[in-house]
């Protein structure tokens, strides 16, 4: 299709004037696009804001009622907001969804909680992102606050005798990085904990964690790294993987990125997920990295995810419940989404699947049907 003529049908379909025959030509272009095509086409149609553009995408979307019935949902992945907005249209047309968005400075969740440390002596601080600086010190080690930072610094090549254990914690609907004394950066995902020491002595670096954490671990080849949850042990000298062990899922999942690591014993090379349910690894060797690590840059990731499993992602980002009055709806869901929506635009969004999904009057409820 000629650039000039995927502008035209675009905006006869936002101005109601497509007709059918030019709904189905956009919707056979999107089934075959590729990205530099889409890319070109983007460029071409500059003459509109990008949140315009997104508003009146959205608008036209909930006005319409050309949906299929689809009992998949996707949610195509695009880093840009002017590509999540015209595929938002193509997507719609078609019976799926799409919505992405990259606006950090709009942040759109409500977090009324903040992450939190926990000091060995059992007194807590509130990590306000306003502060910066030295927050406390800690034998030989100072911590260190920039935003959403937190950095153990060694003062000189003396280790305290003492060592001392910290806590850090985020709230649900909160994310927060911590910089560890050797150099091993955490980045810790919504309602998860880490338990680290201020300095590493001895034979080995240990850390446990709740949740979901990924690790970039700084190489030292007379301590491996070893990370512990309640029912996996991960073993590491210096490499980059996420460890998901939430109390709600029924099983922990470590996946590779880079170097190599044991879990529970068995070796895991990049590119591949050990599954943990009880004490022996399952070892998935084409893992799907991207969705594993998505919440790291912002993003609710799923593939082909039942329902419940979105909802529980969404419970601890939003820090919202969820309620099923019907039960548990069918449908898969495959896709990104992107953190910075509110969880009203979310719901709205929903209204245009085969899954219908409200607030509760008060807002802290989601109330999930099947149409």
């Amino acid at each position: 299709m000629e650039m000039n003529e995927l502008v035209h049908l675009s905006r006869k379909y936002l101005s109601g004037t497509a007709s059918e025959a030019e709904k189905s030509e956009l919707l056979q272009w999107y089934n075959a696009y590729d990205e530099e095509e889409l890319t070109a086409y983007l460029q071409a149609d500059q003459d509109e804001t990008e949140e315009a553009l997104e508003a009146r995408m959205l608008l036209r979307l909930q006005e319409t009622n050309y949906i299929g019935g689809r009992q998949k949902i996707h949610f195509l992945r695009r880093r840009s907001v002017q590509v999540a907005a015209s595929l938002l249209l193509v997507c719609a047309i078609g019976g799926g969804w799409l919505f992405t968005r990259n606006h950090p400075e709009k942040k759109l969740v409500a977090q009324s909680n903040l992450p939190t440390l926990i000091l060995d002596d059992g007194s807590e601080l509130t990590l306000d992102t306003a502060k910066k600086g030295i927050l406390s010190r800690q034998g030989s080690t100072s911590i260190v606050q920039s935003l959403t930072k937190l950095s153990y610094r060694q003062q000189g090549n003396e280790v305290s005798a003492t060592i001392h254990y910290n806590t850090l914690r985020t709230p649900k609907g909160g994310q927060f990085t911590l910089v560890l004394p050797d150099g091993t950066t955490v980045w810790l995902n919504a309602a998860s904990s880490i338990r680290f020491p201020t300095a590493f002595t001895g034979h080995e670096r240990n850390v446990s964690i709740t949740g979901e954490a990924y690790f970039e671990v700084a190489a030292v080849a007379s301590q491996p790294f070893t990370v512990t949850t309640g029912s996996t042990t991960v073993r590491v000298l210096g490499t980059r993987f996420n460890v998901k062990a939430y109390e709600d899922e029924s099983q922990t999942a470590t996946t590779l990125i880079q170097g190599a690591v044991l879990v529970n014993g068995q070796q895991l090379l990049p590119g591949e997920q050990a599954i943990v349910t009880g004490s022996s690894p399952v070892i998935n060797k084409h893992a799907d990295v991207a969705t594993a690590i998505a919440w790291k840059n912002g993003l609710f990731s799923f593939k082909d995810a039942d329902i419940a499993t979105v909802m529980r992602e969404l419970v601890r980002w939003y820090d919202v419940k969820v309620v099923y009055p019907e039960g548990i709806p069918e449908g898969t869901f495959s896709g990104d989404l992107s953190r910075s929506l509110s969880i009203g635009q979310l719901a709205s969004l929903m209204e245009t699947t085969r899954i219908h999904m409200r607030l509760s009057d008060e807002g802290r409820s989601i109330i999930v049907t099947s149409r």
